[in-house]
């Protein structure tokens, strides 16, 4: 994390947050690639065409599995930091919450669903995936779609927040989503908000 006028993800969190959004995707693909080409899945030395062999059956997979791997671990190193940069964050009062987890739903729908039936047999098909991967990707850091995880939302719940902050006597409403591990996040509860991106937040109740 860095601290300017407002806090900001670097692009290595970016990064994991995208990636771990796309998991069941990747593990459907890397399914399909083993399915079609379990007959290739068998030691015949190691040699240039060997490894030509492999990579022209399982050379998608292995970046996938790849990435995957760094995306969940870049996730965690994420989280810890936001749970111990939590404290810097503002103490705000929650006035009204509106629940979104509804959201990866239909994240899970109009993003993974449609490569479903795509076929990953030839590079040419492998290399518009990627292409059209990295077009999301850069949708998906400009915008608040990086809270919208399907993966996290096993363990953490995105809420809509309308707020006002302790201590400002003038009144004044904000709001924002919040990702948060609180599973009974309560209207009229103070809680303490450290911000992620524009109107984005990391919260947890206030003990």
């Amino acid at each position: 994390m860095r601290t300017a006028n407002n806090n900001r993800l670097r692009r290595g969190a970016l990064f994991s947050l995208f990636v771990t959004s796309y998991i069941p995707l990747f593990a459907i693909v890397i399914g399909k690639q083993v399915k079609e080409g379990w007959t290739y899945l068998h030691w015949g030395g190691l040699n240039s065409e060997t490894v030509k062999c492999f990579l022209a059956h399982f050379g998608m997979s292995c970046l996938l599995v790849g990435v995957s791997v760094l995306g969940v671990v870049g996730i965690i190193i994420l989280l810890l930091n936001l749970k111990k940069n939590l404290p810097n964050g503002q103490v705000v009062n929650a006035t009204k919450i509106n629940n979104r987890n509804s959201e990866a739903v239909g994240y899970i729908a109009t993003y993974i669903v449609p490569f479903f039936a795509s076929d990953f047999s030839s590079w040419f098909e492998c290399a518009i995936f990627i292409v059209i991967m990295a077009l999301i990707y850069k949708i998906y850091t400009n915008s608040n779609m990086i809270l919208i995880n399907p993966l996290l939302s096993i363990w953490y719940s995105l809420l809509e927040v309308e707020y006002t902050i302790v201590g400002d006597n003038s009144g004044v409403s904000h709001d924002a989503l919040v990702i948060t591990d609180n599973k009974d996040f309560k209207e009229n509860v103070n809680y303490q908000l450290y911000q992620i991106g524009f109107k984005l937040y990391y919260g947890k109740e206030r003990k």
